[in-house]
């Protein structure tokens, strides 16, 4: 039996295991990152969009002119029948226009004629294209295992970890395993990221399911099916296409220029209960041809049984929403599905899974260079970055499914229903450009998907125009205008340390660190990543005090108590700043002037 040491083992090959493993040693060169995958590639995986999101870290990886250069379908967007009736709309990424600011040659974004200058504020620009990729995994998986392995990761395919032990007063861990050529051993790693997928073999067992969105996927792929859209006549680029039918939604796009990957999606309870005993590809082509859309593109159309496992026609899986109740911990951490699992309306998985892979090795790297910071705390604010980035596509996706008005089925009155507390009930558009509603559409809500979600924000509401507003009408007045306000709690916050990537800033291979509000509310992750602030640590005592108070004059007063020795006006300019970044992230509800407040002198207030 082979006892090994390493700084990092990484349990799983997949986008998020391989991403971690070859950012660490791009990064750390010195290091010894060891990464046991059970499967030997290439291997067959559901999941096969990304959206532009992920491109940044293609980039990083090293990877993205070779995915550029590549045959894999360039995906322009998702094309969608949904709403209150059957008239397509699109989140275009690439139908639009670049443009250059002037002054330089950076490339920014115009869509359907809305210009993105003013939404990217002043110094900033969007450095990679706005398009993305549907993939064939096995190919796309085996791309960046391969990228791992050259970077100087120790990949070893064929490899099953059958457990984690944490050593008793440390935090390492001792990972056993055994290879499929009948080979054992155990490795001690200072350091372990799971990245098993949904197997999530450190998070197994404490995880929360999301039962309003169970549902059941049955897939296939077609050959002799025709494109639904072209770009320019071009046989390399597409959308993704999303259908609503009368018990569910297909998708529908191309992996190549005669491979169509097409799935359909019910609920589970739908399926279990209406669906008992039929034969999935009976219910497959059924699905298809009661869409009119799709019915036309199908007629020559046959299954292939040479993509999936065991020469399968069909598959199926659960969709069902879900994520680990602990993200991190003492010496290890969680990424892509084995993190969390978020419905597939929106394409985010494979994405998702190469920026937490990123953020986790971002992480690492950090707690190596930085010494000074506590290693809980770093962790705690991927786990945060997490919380936030999953938790603004989940309630993304409750909304989507909420507004669905297509289809006049018991489920999608059911999806309504039971999604009500993750929908939005927006009165007018210009609620879209409150930072307060904490991730439409402010451009940081998503992080670097802003632009999938400002376009699909228009198609659903039809508001096209205003957006450009988001950075200067947030809906919360500015901080000279705020010491006679009220305020109610809406949420407990902390003040805490944030991570964020800091390429465009020279920070290669490590993150920027800084201080700012945080919630631990679930119903409020979402808008973790909305508006960042940077915020004073020394001003921790204030935002503790916060939730004591009641109007803003009384905590300018609990703070000039509490920091006695700080400069009165640089020390009011600093407690109004924060009042107005936790009414910008929903923390607080700012109630208006209070009567007496308004007149009486800020030293005659106190809190409530």
């Amino acid at each position: 039996m082979t006892v090994e040491h390493a700084d990092c083992v990484v349990l799983g090959g997949g986008p998020a295991g391989s991403t971690f493993a070859a950012i660490a040693r791009k990064y750390a060169p010195d290091a010894k990152i060891v990464l046991l995958e059970k499967c030997r590639f290439p291997r067959w995986h559901i999941g096969e969009s990304t959206i532009p999101a992920a491109n940044g870290v293609l980039e990083d990886l090293g990877v993205y002119q070779t995915m550029l250069a590549s045959d894999f379908v360039k995906k322009m967007g998702v094309t969608f029948i949904w709403g209150k009736d059957r008239t397509p709309w699109t989140a275009d990424y690439l139908t639009l226009k670049t443009i250059s600011r002037a002054g330089g040659d950076a490339s920014i974004i115009e869509v359907t004629g809305q210009d993105f200058e003013k939404l990217l504020g002043p110094g900033q620009t969007q450095r990679t294209p706005y398009s993305a990729f549907n993939v064939e995994r096995s190919r796309f998986d085996q791309l960046l295992l391969d990228n791992a392995r050259s970077l100087g990761a120790d990949v070893r395919e064929g490899t099953r970890a059958l457990g984690a032990q944490r050593l008793e007063k440390s935090s390492q861990h001792v990972i056993t395993w055994e290879d499929d050529a009948g080979n054992s051993g155990s490795i001690t790693a200072d350091f372990v990221l799971d990245a098993t997928g949904l197997s999530h073999l450190l998070t197994k067992g404490e995880r929360v399911y999301d039962e309003n969105l169970n549902n059941f996927a049955v897939y296939g792929y077609l050959q002799g099916a025709e494109w639904k859209v072209t770009f320019s006549g071009s046989p390399d680029r597409s959308t993704v296409f999303i259908a609503a039918i009368e018990h569910g939604w297909i998708w529908y796009f191309p992996l190549g220029r005669d491979l169509m990957t097409v799935g359909v999606v019910t609920n589970r309870h739908h399926f279990a209960d209406k669906l008992a005993g039929v034969d999935l590809e009976t219910f497959f082509w059924k699905s298809l041809r009661s869409c009119p859309e799709v019915a036309g593109l199908i007629q020559n159309a046959t299954l292939r049984d040479d993509i999936l496992p065991k020469g399968a026609r069909v598959g199926a899986c659960q969709d069902w929403s879900s994520w680990a109740k602990e993200t991190v911990g003492d010496g290890w951490a969680a990424a892509g599905d084995a993190a969390m699992f978020v419905d597939p309306i929106l394409s985010t998985g494979v994405t998702l899974a190469l920026q937490t892979g990123h953020r986790a090795a971002y992480t690492w790297l950090t707690q190596r260079a930085r010494p000074d910071l506590p290693a809980a705390s770093l962790w705690r604010a991927y786990s945060d970055y997490l919380r936030g980035e999953y938790g603004a596509f989940l309630t993304l996706a409750r909304y989507f499914y909420g507004n669905n008005k297509a289809a006049p089925s018991w489920w999608w009155t059911a999806q309504q229903l039971v999604n009500a507390s993750g929908r939005l009930r927006l009165e007018d558009r210009q609620a879209f450009t409150m930072a307060t509603a904490g991730f439409f559409p402010v451009p940081r809500a998503l992080g670097a998907g802003a632009e999938v979600v400002v376009p699909l924000i228009q198609g659903i509401t039809g508001a096209a125009d205003g957006l450009e507003a988001i950075y200067r009408d947030t809906g919360v007045p500015a901080p000279e205008d705020l010491s006679h306000e009220t305020y109610s709690l809406v949420a407990p916050f902390r003040l805490d340390l944030r991570t964020e990537p800091g390429l465009e800033r020279g920070l290669s291979g490590r993150l920027e660190v800084y201080h700012d509000l945080v919630t631990e509310t679930p119903q409020m992750s979402h808008r973790l990543a909305a508006t960042p602030a940077r915020i004073d640590p020394a001003l921790a005592p204030v935002v503790a005090a916060m939730p004591e108070c009641s109007d803003v004059a009384g905590l300018l007063a609990r703070a000039r108590a509490l920091l006695p020795t700080r400069d009165p006006a640089a020390l009011r300019g600093a407690v109004l700043g924060i009042v107005r970044v936790a009414a910008m992230k929903g923390f607080i509800k700012l109630e208006g002037p209070r009567a007496a407040a308004v007149s009486a002198p800020l030293e005659a207030v106190a809190c409530a």
